[in-house]
């Protein structure tokens, strides 16, 4: 797991205090970065390098990186301060001057981007909200139009405006920043990877109750040679004979033992058909395609741990499941809206979610008990102050049906006796990584892919 942070200025005063200055931080910084470009560029022979500069003090980590890179690349490293009217930090003039002297030139002329390999946008860091003016945005386009690699310092200038830079990576400096794994950024920010400035993780951003989730973190339902199908518990499922199959399957094919479907049919002779919830159900996913939600105002699933997911959303009868420490609700964006109105009286649109989803995740997470999964690109798991994040996976999962096994697959863990934290994580991991191990056309995947993908984790 990587620790993520809203804002890191209270982590770097930190480590001024442990005697790492500006200067030292920066200097690591810059070192990283110019290692990253090193690597990226090892299989072109003269790989020439253009660093879009800004004036604070991304823009002096990319001036540390060139001159790091001076000895191997001296000649083929162009500096192009992007808008001579910049105001300049106290920082970037320092290493201006220090290159200077080591004959590097800062030019104010617009550079061919056809000519480069690699571009580094240190134009603007994570304080910039302002319009774009009409110079540097004519510059950010012609570097997104550009076939060179292209790397962010910290973040992709002018992130989250109309128009923004894109980036193959961004290097983030120092520790990961909420900002990065906002749904909107996903497209911007490439593959991410962080710069350590110089301290442990463990004494630069200790105490963190936010994660970003990686493969290594998954736990699955463990078989022992020796089990039998009730140790693994029985789900039942409340939906539409299509989705409550998928759901269904999803939760068989991730480890639970018996699974039932509260339906008059099903699709697979894998799951039983019942006529009534019984209350020895270890777990049970509600709401897929399911109208009839009568089943929620039930005595008996006060007792049994839920998923809640769907057309769930739009009853009032969900607001009784809420304040519920073993419920994990799976709302995607449109779905939250609705919540949003349920549970605050809110008028709160889609678009406005997708702006600002860490606010409104944490916002009715402070209110209600239970895990909420708000789906979409960048998932956020989130219970009380405590929140995860799933970025591994893609465009392959905007299909139909993909939320129902996602349900089904957290409902098998909770009737394993996870934890509903435990299950929503580990459910909303596995299920991005079947889809990024799938290596054909995305358009092609599937929900009956996403579950025979499950075999491979």
């Amino acid at each position: 797991m990587k620790a993520i942070f809203k804002d890191i200025k209270e982590l770097e005063k930190r480590a001024v205090d442990m005697g790492l200055d500006e200067l030292l931080l920066m200097e690591n910084a810059g070192r990283k970065l110019a290692r990253i470009i090193e690597k990226k560029m090892k299989q072109i022979k003269k790989a020439h390098i253009l660093f879009l500069l800004g004036g604070g003090n991304n823009a002096a980590d990319a001036l540390v990186a060139a001159r790091h890179l001076k000895q191997k690349y001296a000649k083929h490293i162009t500096l192009f301060c992007v808008n001579e009217d910049f105001k300049k930090s106290e920082l970037f003039l320092k290493q201006a001057a220090i290159l200077k002297k080591l004959g590097f030139k800062i030019q104010n002329k617009e550079p061919n981007f056809k000519h480069f390999d690699c571009i580094v946008d240190a134009i603007f860091g994570s304080g910039f909200n302002k319009k774009l003016d009409e110079k540097t945005s004519t510059i950010i386009k012609k570097a997104n139009l550009s076939k060179a690699f292209k790397i962010a310092c910290d973040f992709p200038s002018a992130l989250g405006g109309e128009l923004c830079f894109k980036a193959d990576l961004t290097l983030c400096m120092g520790a990961l920043k909420e900002l990065l794994l906002e749904d909107f950024a996903k497209e911007f920010v490439g593959e991410i990877k962080i710069a350590k400035l110089g301290l442990t993780h463990k004494k630069f951003a200790p105490n963190s109750k936010a994660f970003l989730l990686e493969k290594k973190d998954l736990k699955m339902i463990e078989r022992g040679s020796g089990s039998h199908k009730g140790k693994f518990g029985h789900i039942y499922i409340a939906a539409s004979a299509s989705a409550g199959t998928l759901a269904g399957l999803g939760a068989m094919n991730f480890g639970s033992g018996l699974v039932s479907l509260l339906s008059d049919k099903s699709f697979s002779p894998l799951l039983m058909l019942k006529k009534e919830i019984s209350t020895e159900a270890n777990a049970v996913a509600l709401g897929m395609g399911l109208e009839n939600l009568e089943l929620l105002k039930d005595e008996r699933l006060l007792k049994i741990p839920l998923v809640l997911d769907a057309n769930c959303f739009s009853s009032k009868e969900i607001l009784r499941h809420l304040k519920r420490k073993d419920v994990v609700i799976t709302p995607h964006p449109k779905e939250f809206s609705k919540l949003l109105k349920l549970c605050f009286d809110e008028e709160v649109s889609v678009s406005e979610i997708q702006n600002k989803r860490f606010f409104y995740a944490k916002k009715f997470a402070k209110a209600y008990e239970c895990v909420l999964v708000l789906k979409g690109a960048n998932p956020i798991i989130i219970q009380n102050e405590e929140f995860f994040v799933v970025s591994c996976g893609n465009e392959a999962l905007a299909k139909g049906g993909s939320g129902d096994v996602l349900s089904g697959m957290i409902a098998a863990l909770l009737g394993a006796g996870f934890k509903a934290l435990d299950s929503a994580k580990n459910g909303v991991l596995a299920h991005a990584l079947v889809a990024k191990k799938y290596k054909f056309n995305k358009n092609s995947f599937d929900a009956l892919k996403l579950i025979k993908g499950l075999k491979c984790l």
